[in-house]
């Protein structure tokens, strides 16, 4: 489901009058009310009299809730999720209904210890040393990224839940999408297989795909506080995507997640499944893959042994086909205890989704290299529900945003 409700620290909304922030911020609270969204403000200490007063001369919508200390169990300070717990409560709402807009450390700590998501709002403060997080250089950003990312319901082409794990794809591997440069529009493969620089706007076409995977994520519920993000790794050891990896570092502290590059490990070479793929698609001779192919290459870093149990892993690829990748991350992960795994994709070959289950479980060492064969596996074919209709919503909606940018 869509966003709800704006959290603002009130030094966002405090603003001389007259400035052009103060006249931008008046506008994004009128385009909150007009669209449904409510708006609270956070505060340690009451409101004065004099600060309600100037909210007022700013010509500012009545907030929704006004929240400081005194409506906070056992009194306990910004950092604490008992913050957001206070919105929610009052609110009737969860916590992946909500955006957080605020310029401190402790507003940054506020949010990400409740895995909301979090932007800092630039124009009150700079960003604050120690933090990473989406930025918002003026109020209008906010209204921007919340009609983009968080607004209507999460869009996947292909959807998948079974037991502790969940998969989802954005869109087809097949998807046209709409794009600034060099182009009118852009293939999925020319930014994830061909590493073809492409702009939506002025953003980097493939940030813009990577937050609406994770930021449909977060409107689902998939991603709570404190999650592990990794990226199945590529097929030659020591390496992972660099054009995942990028991104994912920035966005795991959205969530005060982790990435981490040392959870799945590819300790030997492999063929790559992909270009094995298309040899065989051209007559060429291609070499023998199978999911043995990913027991015998990958496992579990020692490190994480006892410590996944109460964990999320949310686990990422640019694309999948058939998932035998991830399908070998799940049984790692499985193996190991982690509570829940989420596994999300930019793009999906195919219609259909392996699941591998082990015959015997107790062969699988989860923190070693295997010997498993693929006669060690039992086959699952699975038809993970496809929306039709998802790559055009999200094409329709890129376009609308690039023709806005250029009124």
């Amino acid at each position: 489901m869509p966003a709800k409700v704006v959290i603002f620290d009130y030094k966002t909304l405090l603003l001389k009058p007259g400035n052009a922030a103060a006249a931008e911020t008046a506008a994004l609270l009128h385009s909150l009310a007009a669209r449904g969204l409510q708006w609270c403000i956070l505060s340690t200490d009451p409101l004065s009299p004099a600060q309600k007063e100037r909210i007022q001369q700013l010509g500012y919508p009545a907030p929704s809730l006004l929240v400081d200390r005194s409506h906070i169990a056992g009194g306990k300070n910004r950092g604490s999720p008992a913050w957001i717990d206070a919105v929610t409560t009052a609110l009737h709402l969860q916590r992946y209904e909500l955006l957080y807009v605020g310029c401190t450390a402790l507003d940054w700590r506020t949010a990400i210890n409740s895995g909301v998501m979090y932007q800092h709002a630039a124009w009150a403060a700079p960003m604050p040393g120690g933090t990473t997080s989406l930025v918002a250089h003026a109020p209008s950003d906010v209204d921007r990224f919340l009609e983009m990312f968080l607004s209507g319901d999460p869009s996947w082409s292909h959807r998948t839940d079974q037991d502790n794990w969940s998969l989802r794809s954005l869109l087809p591997a097949s998807a046209r999408l709409p794009s600034t440069s060099p182009g009118p529009t852009f293939r999925l493969q020319d930014v994830f297989t061909y590493k073809r620089p492409v702009e939506i706007g002025d953003a980097d076409a493939r940030s813009v795909l990577m937050l609406f995977v994770l930021a449909y994520a977060y409107l689902e519920d998939l991603i709570p506080a404190s999650p592990y993000f990794c990226i199945y790794p590529s097929s030659t050891s020591g390496q992972v995507s660099e054009r995942l990896k990028t991104y994912l570092d920035k966005a795991a502290a959205l969530f005060h997640g982790y990435y981490r590059e040392d959870l799945l490990v590819r300790a030997v070479d492999a063929p790559d499944t992909s270009l094995e793929r298309w040899k065989a698609s051209q007559g060429q001779a291609a070499k023998d893959v199978s999911i043995a192919t990913q027991a015998q290459t990958v496992h579990l870093g020692p490190g994480y042994r006892g410590k996944l149990g109460a964990k999320t892993v949310v686990v990422v690829d640019d694309f999948t086909t058939h998932g035998m990748s991830l399908e070998w991350a799940r049984l790692l992960l499985t193996a190991a205890g982690t509570r829940r795994i989420v596994m999300l994709t930019v793009g999906k070959y195919g219609s259909r989704h392996t699941r591998y289950d082990l015959k015997d479980p107790s062969t699988l060492a989860p923190y070693r290299l295997n010997t498993l064969t693929a006669d060690s596996f039992t086959t699952t074919s699975l038809t993970p529900v496809f929306d039709p209709q998802a790559e055009g919503r999200l094409y329709q909606r890129l376009a609308a945003a690039l023709d806005s940018s250029q009124d």
